[in-house]
């Protein structure tokens, strides 16, 4: 007699630990950043725009190129933290895929 009453004391467990899971993927999929699609030439306007106005880089003779959402960065830095500066701003603009940084540093 006790078999039968688990039964669906089970089901309801199991139900209700799915219901649970259900809402925490729904969740954790609301919080996720959108993925920004931008062309070309806004995002290195934009990473430009952000080097000139960074207190670290924004002396640097940088170059910057954007092609299909991979931003290349060129030039010659007095520092290390200028090409990191740089490297970093690039990364955190809306649409940037990844970066290849070719700055160099040093004489």
């Amino acid at each position: 007699m006790r078999a039968m009453r688990s039964a669906p004391h089970c089901a309801r467990k199991i139900a209700l630990s799915m219901a649970v899971a259900a809402a925490i993927s729904a969740i954790g999929c609301a919080t996720q950043q959108p993925i920004v699609a931008r062309d070309d030439s806004a995002i290195t306007n934009e990473v430009r725009a952000r080097l000139n106005a960074d207190p670290v880089a924004n002396d640097a003779k940088i170059t910057v190129a954007t092609k299909e959402g991979k931003v290349f960065l060129g030039g010659h830095v007095a520092t290390d933290a200028v090409r990191d500066s740089a490297e970093r701003i690039a990364h955190e603009t809306p649409g940037v895929h990844s970066v290849d940084n070719s700055i160099r540093f040093g004489n």
